[in-house]
């Protein structure tokens, strides 16, 4: 069991004293003011009132109809907006949320990049022009969503109102469960240049390949994440010499159920160090491109980002997904893998070392 931290130790005594619904609602409170996810509103004004807007798209100001209310996902940059499986999964969420409360379903996702460019809408048009959002603050407010030990669909609940007409919603948080696949289908499928990608590397990999990730969270120095510290140089080589030796006999293990040794491994992972050196096993393919974390990183260029989308995918359809977890040097618990094999109902196994 992980101790908890003081300021763990703090709202779980007020939560026990003041209550949930008191304490949530102040945390959110104090999260906006601290990510100053209020900054940029302005005043109301008559230049973006709704009879405005309405008479812009062709009604006239007294027949205009009513406007429905929407939820907006916000990837825009002003706070950290999580790794790729917290967006998914909170955008993933807070759809199924809108489609039971009634509400316009939109994604602005362009921190560091526009998502359109990797993923498009499938189901749902959740696509919205950066003009369509208001900054009045009479007409749209900024919600969040960040802990995921309280009830959110509450919480969330609370802070709409009928007063406004847009919620910009900043959340990496999941409140779906086994629902995921489900929601995120609904919402998307790979753009033109992922479908490539996603090609080329299924042609490689044939049928019947498994996939085993790997998280080091910069323990090998070269992955560039928050304030995550290097290990010394002695452990960097001890833990790359045990992830590669977990690697090998994943490897064994396959060619002694595969027909002909051929069935392939993709191996993922955030270390180019350990990568280089998993391409040189045998029946091992990996993606290609550099490993960046999305909230870590200011190109704004999709294509950088396309590696993790294709892993995402391709794990999805694996015959099998594992991921390693080295206990003593305690590697990170990445939900990556999880979530991609959610998506496929691929069948998911964590490897403790």
């Amino acid at each position: 069991m992980i101790p908890l931290t003081p300021k763990e130790v703090v709202i779980r005594l007020a939560r026990y004293v003041l209550g949930e619904r008191r304490v949530h609602d102040y945390l959110i409170k104090r999260g906006i003011g601290l990510r100053q996810l209020g900054n940029g509103y302005y005043e109301n004004s008559s230049q973006d009132s709704s009879e405005n807007r309405a008479t812009e798209n062709g009604a006239t100001e007294n027949c205009a109809a009513p406007i429905k209310q929407q939820l907006i996902f916000m990837a825009d940059g002003k706070w950290m907006h999580g790794g790729l499986t917290d967006r998914l999964r909170g955008m993933a969420s807070a759809y199924r949320f809108a489609t039971e409360h009634n509400l316009d379903f939109k994604i602005f996702h362009t921190s560091p990049f526009s998502l359109q460019e990797v993923l498009q809408p499938n189901n749902v048009d959740w696509t919205i022009d950066e003009k369509q959002i208001s900054r009045n603050s009479s007409i749209a407010k900024p919600v969040l969503l960040y802990r995921e030990d309280f009830n959110n669909d509450s919480a969330l609940e609370r802070q709409l109102d009928d007063k406004h007409e847009q919620f910009h919603l900043y959340s990496c948080v999941d409140t779906l469960g086994e629902k995921f696949p489900e929601y995120f289908n609904e919402l998307f499928k790979p753009s033109p240049l992922l479908e490539e990608q996603l090609r080329h590397y299924e042609f490689q990999l044939g049928t019947n390949y498994s996939s085993y990730s790997f998280r080091f969270q910069n323990k090998l120095g070269d992955f560039k994440e928050f304030k995550f510290k290097a290990l010394s140089t002695k452990k960097k080589q001890k833990l790359l010499n045990a992830a590669l030796q977990a690697l090998q006999r994943e490897i064994a293990s396959n060619d002694t159920t595969s027909v002909n040794n051929q069935n392939k491994i993709l191996v993922t992972a955030d270390s180019p160090t350990f990568l280089a050196e998993a391409a040189k096993l045998p029946n091992v393919i990996t993606v290609k491109g550099e490993s960046i974390h999305i909230d870590f990183n200011s190109s704004k260029n999709a294509a950088d980002y396309l590696k993790s989308f294709t892993e995402f995918f391709l794990i999805s359809k694996a015959a099998k997904a594992k991921l390693y977890r080295n206990t003593r040097f305690n590697t990170y618990p990445s939900n990556f893998p999880k979530y991609a094999a959610l998506l496929g109902n691929v069948p998911y196994e964590i490897v403790k070392d």
